[in-house]
């Protein structure tokens, strides 16, 4: 390009630029440090918002992990704890996560569900879990087969390091997850149950979401994940051999739901409320059968797990003979 094409160029540049369009009016001047003060509330209230999320998605998917291992391939020894670490929030958030919620570089137990084996023990939040060598011990979700080998737990709290006799229980091998998200969404990966903040603030009740928890249960229990993405291959791409399994976990995540002391009754208005957000979903059904369809499907679960209660009959799904799930 030569010196006076450049020259051009830059010239059209400059002047675009100094052509932009600017305001029309005269906005009220604010002060950074007014706008840093007002930036730490509201990161205070979003972490405590979170916070309180995460306690509740615990406490509620407990009972549901526990009361159902004997219906789960994949079962762990477990004790009720949700750790975290600095690093498992975003950047822009750590040092607010870090003023907030105690949240450092070492995993510290952040919340303990009620009536757990950890609850029952004594640990408390903020305490750090110590191998035998005496460091921090790398703790894999909830998992505790070699933390607990002896039946006995060290922590480190404070300046004090405590010696405490823990007894795990199993429970299905499925890690909770919370996720900051403002989309309505749960979603199960065959390893993990995650759901977004937003999900949890559409829910209603305890029981609303212990329904959205057992229905990701149901994805991993039946092995859906891998099953969708055989499905998917040897269709060569079709979605609608998707919806069974949806169906299917909405089924038998209602008995997952029931089993763990929720009750199921009204918690079919979900799908009532969730087709004011999401109206398409009344008529379309491409990945997942439509709401209606949901709607009426988890009352038919419903009265079929209430005469299943009322004549005391064994409470779990009508597993056809011979299918892996009835071995479980």
């Amino acid at each position: 390009m030569s010196q006076r094409s450049t020259f051009f160029i830059a010239c059209v540049v400059s002047t675009a630029l100094t052509a932009c369009a600017g305001l029309d009016t005269r906005l009220p001047d604010i002060a950074q440090a007014e706008v840093a003060s007002e930036a730490e509330k509201q990161e205070t209230t979003a972490l405590e918002n979170f916070e309180s999320d995460a306690e509740t998605l615990l406490n509620i998917g407990w009972p549901i992990l526990t009361e159902n291992a004997a219906l789960c391939p994949k079962i762990r020894p477990s004790i009720g704890v949700k750790t975290h670490v600095l690093r498992s929030y975003p950047k822009r958030l750590r040092s607010g996560a870090t003023r907030v919620l105690g949240a450092e570089e070492t995993p510290r137990i952040f919340h303990i569900a009620d009536g757990s084996p950890a609850a029952l023990a004594g640990l408390k939040r903020g305490d750090i879990i110590i191998d035998e060598n005496g460091r921090p011990a790398k703790l894999r979700g909830d998992r505790w087969e070699e933390t607990l080998a002896d039946g006995l737990i060290d922590v480190k709290r404070g300046d004090e390091t405590l010696t405490l006799s823990v007894n795990p229980i199993i429970a299905c091998d499925y890690n909770l997850r919370l996720e900051q998200s403002t989309a309505i969404n749960a979603y199960a990966d065959g390893r993990n149950i995650t759901i977004t903040t937003g999900m949890m603030d559409f829910t209603k009740s305890d029981d609303e979401l212990a329904l959205i928890i057992g229905h990701e249960l149901g994805h991993n229990t039946m092995g859906h994940i891998p099953k969708s993405i055989g499905n998917f291959i040897l269709s060569l791409g079709g979605t609608r051999y998707t919806r069974p399994f949806e169906s299917e976990a909405d089924y038998v995540g209602l008995y997952y739901m029931v089993r763990a002391g929720y009750s199921p009754r009204g918690v079919e208005g979900f799908w009532q409320r969730l087709s004011s957000v999401a109206p398409k979903s009344i008529h379309l059904a491409k990945t997942h059968p439509t709401f209606p369809e949901r709607y009426l499907r988890i009352r038919a679960a419903q009265d079929e797990i209430a005469r299943k209660q009322n004549t005391g009959a064994t409470l779990l799904p009508n597993f056809k003979a011979g299918s892996d799930a009835s071995k479980n």
